[in-house]
């Protein structure tokens, strides 16, 4: 029986820590750590097991050659039938697990290691039968959160204190962990709500992890005040900037652009270890500077290595906490200016890859085949569109995605109702009546003039938005152009 979703919202509270719980809480991590490497290990023998079968072989050879998808439907009905044979379940890992967990009483309780066993299954679900393409061991002191399966459970909260036990062995050892006292009215009604499940997660700050308790609630999250629009919003997001226009503003700025510094300073520090890494470690390299292959390497890392990395690990960390702040930040604002929102349907993850095809350029020199990856990485447009939508939904909003394919907001020009094909370096858009208007504002201000079937923009609507659209545009351009900072090329600005 599937399960049914349920509304949820999730608090975050550090924990009050001292030094012998932190001694105690790493074994713990360890311990799991260890605990989901063995059950993946486990599962992957059974998988390779499975493959090694005529059956097996059989049933994917005639999936292959079967051309009809009726057919080839049924088929994978039979394979579905023999993972779940040879013990492909969230059940079978959970049970899979449980003989694991005994010798680990004292730290693990039973339904935090059931937990952890269903994570691995959901890994194995996307891998079987998604998008996945491999499993993943965790790497040594790569875990970073410990959950337990529902309230009670391992974990429970008690008198602002978090009670995390072990198993049912009479020495298990039971911690107490006091988590910072509720000092806003938010998060003293969202600890009113019901209990589903608590998580401790740990973060690297500079020299050390620190700890915090997530919780999750049923229901909706506690209501904070926020100011909401009622207009039209529409936003042409780019792999580094975004675009927004509506009836009372326009705008165009950087994704994430506090993280630039930062990202700057990772990079030379990062040349820094490969110099330190190459005079510690010549025999490890070839005579063109390339790394040994075919033979297991030892690495030494020497202590101004490993401060270094400690540096970049604090820098990563800084970086993932400023382009959230900053996306949540953004969110807000546009939800103040409505929650009618207009984006277009982006692939990012696409936008990532290396490019398929090898171009020659006229001087006869290969083309790079990097495209967009670390844009996308630094900037992570995906994970506003993320945020923007979860709180449109919270607050009786609507996020709607226009058809690209049908819509070529880049392409399309309302004054003389006709599409102009466009090079990706073409940053304005010169008018059939004469205004020069720049790419993204344009593209924004036509998604915020998408018909209801969103597979074009409705021409009427733009004719009547355009006058108001045109005057912020120019103040727009006028405030980007008195910044004495400099601008990213793709915006088109000097």
């Amino acid at each position: 029986m599937a399960k049914t979703e349920q509304n949820c919202c999730v608090l975050t509270l550090p924990l009050l820590t001292e030094p012998w719980q932190e001694h105690i809480i790493e074994t713990r991590f360890r311990i799991m750590e260890q605990l989901k490497n063995a059950l993946i290990a486990k599962e992957l023998r059974k998988y390779e097991n499975l493959k090694r079968t005529r059956e097996w072989k059989r049933l994917m050879k005639s999936i292959r050659d079967v051309k009809d998808e009726k057919e080839k439907k049924q088929l994978f009905k039979k394979r579905t039938e023999l993972l779940r044979g040879a013990g492909f379940s969230e059940y079978d890992f959970i049970n899979d697990m449980t003989p694991m967990q005994k010798h680990f009483v004292d730290h693990i309780a039973t339904q935090i290691s059931h937990r952890s066993a269903s994570d691995v299954w959901r890994a194995f679900d996307k891998f079987l039968y998604g998008s996945g393409k491999m499993i993943r061991f965790h790497r040594r002191g790569t875990l970073d959160s410990i959950a337990n399966k529902k309230a009670g459970n391992g974990m429970r909260l008690k008198d602002g204190n978090l009670i995390w036990s072990g198993g049912q062995s009479p020495n298990q050892i039971k911690l107490v962990l006091p988590y910072r006292h509720p000092c806003t009215d938010y998060e003293t009604e969202m600890l009113e709500k019901p209990v589903r499940n608590m998580r401790v997660v740990r973060k690297w700050m500079k020299t050390r992890y620190k700890y915090y308790l997530q919780v999750t609630f049923q229901g909706e999250p506690a209501s904070k005040y926020r100011p909401v629009g009622k207009n039209r919003v529409g936003i042409d997001i780019g792999t580094q900037t975004i675009a927004w226009s509506s009836p009372t503003e326009v705008r165009l700025a950087e994704l994430a652009a506090g993280i630039r510094r930062n990202h700057a300073e990772k990079t030379a520090l990062q040349r820094k270890m490969d110099r330190s890494r190459r005079t510690a470690n010549p025999q490890n390299y070839n005579s063109d500077g390339t790394i040994k292959r075919g033979i297991k390497l030892r690495w030494v890392k020497t202590k101004h290595y490993l401060r270094m990395e400690g540096r970049v690990r604090e820098l990563e960390r800084k970086n993932a906490d400023i382009r959230k702040y900053e996306h949540i930040c953004l969110a807000n604002h546009i939800l103040s200016l409505g929650k009618e929102v207009y984006i277009e349907d982006m692939n990012f993850k696409g936008l990532q890859g290396r490019a398929k095809e090898t171009k020659v350029d006229k001087n006869g020199r290969f083309a790079r085949k990097k495209r967009f990856g670390k844009s996308l990485a630094n900037r992570a447009p995906s994970m506003f569109v993320t945020i923007l939508e979860n709180k449109l939904k919270s607050v009786g909003g609507n996020l709607y995605k226009v058809n690209t394919r049908t819509f070529k907001a880049s392409q399309y020009d309302h004054t003389a109702d006709e599409y102009r094909k466009k090079t990706l370096g073409q940053r304005w858009n010169h008018l059939k009546n004469g205004d020069k208007i720049q790419r993204d504002l344009y593209s924004a201000f036509l998604l915020m003039n998408a018909a209801p079937t969103l597979e074009e923009p409705d021409k009427k609507l733009c004719k009547k938005t355009y006058p108001q659209f045109a005057l912020l545009h120019d103040a727009e351009m006028e405030r980007l152009n008195a910044e004495e900072k400099p601008h990213l090329s793709s915006m088109g600005i000097r």
